[in-house]
């Protein structure tokens, strides 16, 4: 068994979780692109109940399944009576972040002993790349937790089989509903790979591989059969489009990967536990010890890269699985790293605050007319249209909060731990004050209510109460706000032949890129979102 890292206690690691999970969570409209799409799946099923088939504005939506979806229209129906419908749904990502944060620990305390799972959740939420998405009402926070379900498991393999097989069937069936195959793919390729390792080829790793098999299949079975009997072709949409042929790129759905893209986003989304990680593997290949620790993590690490460096598609929010294993990585090299220069901590200190110095900077312009020179360019590109408002509670949330995080910070830690720590308070801090001080700004960036709501049918609107709108060049979140919005389910252009007799058509372009026969008409109404100098929106008049 490892040794016992320096002690950490409760109350200030509670205090900087929940600091770092409940900013965020609660206070702004969906945003685009994925919280957008996301929700208006989430309102289908809080309406209808319909499980089955997620549903965007009236058509199927087959690009993920819906376990996300379930749990986000769980709680938006529970906590829509305090909150707003997308505050509400978005606390199922508070939800799945804790689900995530045990299987984390569970792993750790299994790999490295007692006292490891607090260090490894420090490290997690130290990521940088994670605190914006893991607040977001996307899918990818239960694909998170289904990888760290899976971790704990293939973690706790050779010592407790029942329970190790249990939490890696959970983690792929998590992983599964949630995003289709690529989840449980790279937990299956992983735990594959481990028995290439002698200590796996035993009989305790076979028991927890038949143990986690038999635990993972029921509900995705059970999904998949029914959809299957409500429509064979909507399956075969899914398995074959929105799995193999996204993977292999033969459907026109995701960006396309650049070369070498997580090559060069993994060095700032993944800090600071790339260099730990990559420090624990130099000094298990020189000491010949510390394999069978790093093994699990190890393999899920490295599968998981392969598979999202072969895929056609990129982007930086396919890279939070390799969070978690990457923290287990750097928990093994934190432990063996002794005492850190002096200097390090007095680099730290000074780019927290300089960071700092530079947040409050922009919140003083965001919440004053003030004309501050550094943050002008920035600014003005970012929160386009946005007109500085004072809100003097949330300058005394951010005070509060800070004050909590400089206790934290003032906590008795012993070499490096004491720097790893330091560097997710200051992270957090940095969290907390975009998250309160910078959220109304953001929010009037992302959001579409004011585009959409004027579009709301009225006796002395542009659109009449059962008026036929056509749309062409609508984007999936665009349709699923509208309808949230302004009530308004539009005929496609792309996909219904009869949309064309209708009485208005609304048109989506990339700036003044309008499309023939429309650019010779003249639109009765022309609109963007206030924070967005790229999309426009046209409203015509057909009859």
């Amino acid at each position: 068994m490892a040794e016992p890292p320096a002690p950490l206690r409760w109350a200030p690691l509670l205090a900087l979780c929940l600091l770092w999970l409940l900013p965020g969570l609660v206070g702004h409209e969906p945003w685009k692109p994925d919280e957008a799409y996301t929700f208006g799946l989430v309102r289908h099923i809080a309406a209808s109940g319909d499980w089955v088939v997620p549903t965007l504005a009236g058509e199927p939506f087959m690009e993920k399944p819906p376990l996300f979806f379930i749990s986000a229209a769980w709680t938006m129906r529970l906590f829509e009576g305090w909150l707003g419908a997308p505050d509400a749904a978005r606390l199922a990502a508070g939800f799945w972040n804790l689900i995530a944060w045990l299987g984390l620990a569970a792993a750790a305390r299994g790999l490295f002993g007692p006292g490891h799972g607090r260090w490894a959740l420090v490290l997690l939420i130290g990521t940088v790349g994670l605190p914006l998405r893991a607040h977001q009402l996307i899918t990818d926070t239960a694909l998170l937790a289904g990888f760290c379900c899976g971790l704990a498991g293939l973690s706790l393999a050779l010592i407790r089989p029942l329970s190790a097989g249990l939490m890696l069937g959970a983690g792929a069936a998590i992983a599964f509903l949630s995003k289709g195959l690529l989840g449980p793919g790279c937990l299956a390729a992983a735990a594959l790979a481990l028995l290439a390792h002698p200590d796996y080829r035993r009989p305790a790793y076979l028991k927890t591989l038949a143990i986690a098999l038999a635990a993972a299949l029921p509900l995705p079975l059970w999904w998949m059969a029914s959809l299957y009997q409500r429509s064979p072709e909507l399956f075969h949409l899914w398995l074959d489009a929105n799995n193999f042929g996204r993977f292999r790129g033969t459907v026109n759905l995701g960006p396309r990967a650049a070369r070498g893209f997580y090559g060069l986003t993994l060095p700032w989304y993944a800090l600071p536990t790339w260099p730990l990680a990559l420090f624990a593997l130099w000094r298990a290949a020189r000491a010949r010890q510390d394999w069978p620790a790093i093994l699990p993590p190890l393999a899920v690490a490295g599968c998981t890269l392969a598979v999202l460096a072969s895929a056609a598609d990129a982007r930086e929010l396919y890279a939070l699985p390799l969070l978690p294993p990457l923290a287990l990585l750097a928990m093994a090299g934190l432990r063996g790293l002794g005492r850190p220069p002096r200097w390090l901590n007095i680099v730290l200190a000074l780019l927290l605050c300089a960071l700092t110095a530079y947040m409050l900077l922009c919140a003083a312009a965001l919440s004053f007319p003030l004309d501050i020179h550094p943050a002008r360019e920035w600014l003005g590109r970012r929160f386009h249209g946005w007109t500085p408002q004072f809100q003097p509670g949330r300058w005394l949330l951010f005070a509060a909060a800070a004050a909590l995080l400089a206790w934290c910070w003032r906590q008795p830690l012993a070499n490096s731990y004491r720097l790893i720590w330091r560097w997710s308070v200051g992270l957090t801090l940095l969290w907390c004050g975009m998250a309160t001080l910078w959220l109304p700004a953001l929010d009037h960036g992302m959001r579409y209510r004011e585009a959409f709501a004027a579009l709301k049918p009225g006796p002395a609107a542009l659109i009449r109460p059962g008026d036929c709108v056509a749309s062409l060049g609508l984007g999936e979140p665009q349709r699923a706000l509208l309808e949230y919005y302004a009530g308004l389910r539009t005929q496609r252009l792309e996909i219904e032949g009869g949309a064309g007799s209708c009485r208005w058509l609304l048109l989506q372009t990339l700036h003044d890129q309008v499309p023939p026969p429309y650019d010779k008409l003249y639109p009765a109404y022309v609109f963007q979102r206030p924070g967005d100098r790229k999309e426009r929106f046209r409203l015509y008049s057909l009859k």
